[in-house]
């Protein structure tokens, strides 16, 4: 009989206790069928029990991932319409026969449907007057667009239109001819460019029927600009010169695929503080221009 009490005394103290035990510990049965405590893990990873202080199935060193919020993107306001016909004239200060090719450039240059750029180019450095705007990056454009047209010859001024037709930039009525040619050609292709508060360049390409990926590059330029010339040639002029490009790179191809890009100015690019910067995607590298878009450079700051 007082077995009996004391295993029933025992039996009441064992479920009282799991009473007082925390929702979902677990209980375990001893060989003498008597209930007892689980002896195994009572606490989770984060130190509480089972379910308490982390989400289900991660561990402390496994917090949830958080995901970046995406930067708040300003859209640059075009230079130029989405489209414009790209017009790249080849001179040098120290070419005398380019004077009036810059001077009718500055008049293109306000025709809102144009893109115009002047290249310096160097090979007419050596005949007395060195130009200062003159790159050779500028003669080996020129040289790659003559190849492109199956040509060995390259002259200033030269005008390339369209990255397709080339003609004497001086020559007002074959350039006019040219322009008209290129607004006939095959379409053109809408470029969106927006900024983040970086200054980082978010480009924006459409869904484009392109026969060969285009090459993308990236040009800077500065609005307008004069030289006193004391050698050379063109000594004792004062010429002017519009969109001088100042930078041209190379930023990557384009299949025609729908894309967004992040382009950045290179710290030599901001250094040399250009009034604009454009985008302009000749088919292969050196092909006729399927998109081009200009901003003003301030607009990324």
């Amino acid at each position: 009989m007082t077995r009996h009490l004391f295993q029933i005394a025992a039996l009441v103290a064992t479920l009282a206790l799991a009473m007082l035990l925390p929702p979902g510990l677990a209980a375990a049965q001893s060989s003498d069928n008597l209930i007892q405590p689980f002896a195994g893990p009572t606490t989770s990873p984060g130190g509480g029990p089972p379910g308490f202080g982390t989400p289900s199935g991660l561990m402390p060193s496994q917090p949830p991932a958080l995901t970046e919020p995406a930067p708040i993107l300003t859209p640059l306001a075009l230079e130029t319409p989405p489209a414009p016909t790209v017009v790249e004239l080849f001179t040098s200060e120290g070419c005398s026969s380019c004077p009036p090719a810059n001077d009718y450039l500055r008049e293109l240059a306000q025709r809102k449907n144009l893109l115009t750029l002047s290249y310096h180019v160097d090979y007419w450095d050596y005949i007395g007057w060195k130009d200062r705007f003159a790159d050779p990056s500028s003669a080996q454009r020129q040289r790659a667009y003559a190849a492109a047209h199956g040509k060995t010859m390259i002259y200033t001024p030269q005008m390339v239109i369209a990255g397709a037709i080339e003609t004497v930039g001086s020559d007002r009525k074959l350039v006019e001819k040219a322009l008209k040619a290129a607004d006939r050609r095959h379409a053109m292709y809408a470029l969106t460019l927006a900024k983040d508060p970086s200054g980082g360049i978010h480009l924006t390409l459409p869904q484009a029927a392109l026969s060969v990926p285009a090459s993308l590059w990236l040009v800077t330029y500065i609005y307008e600009d004069a030289s006193d010339i004391s050698g050379g040639e063109n000594r004792g002029r004062h010429m002017i010169t519009t969109n001088v490009v100042r930078s041209l790179r190379k930023v990557g191809m384009w299949d025609g695929s729908p894309d967004d890009r992040l382009i950045s100015l290179t710290e030599a690019e901001i250094a040399a503080k250009p009034d604009a910067c454009a985008i302009i995607a000749n088919e292969a590298e050196f092909g006729p221009v399927v998109a081009a878009a200009a901003w003003d450079f301030k607009d990324l700051w």
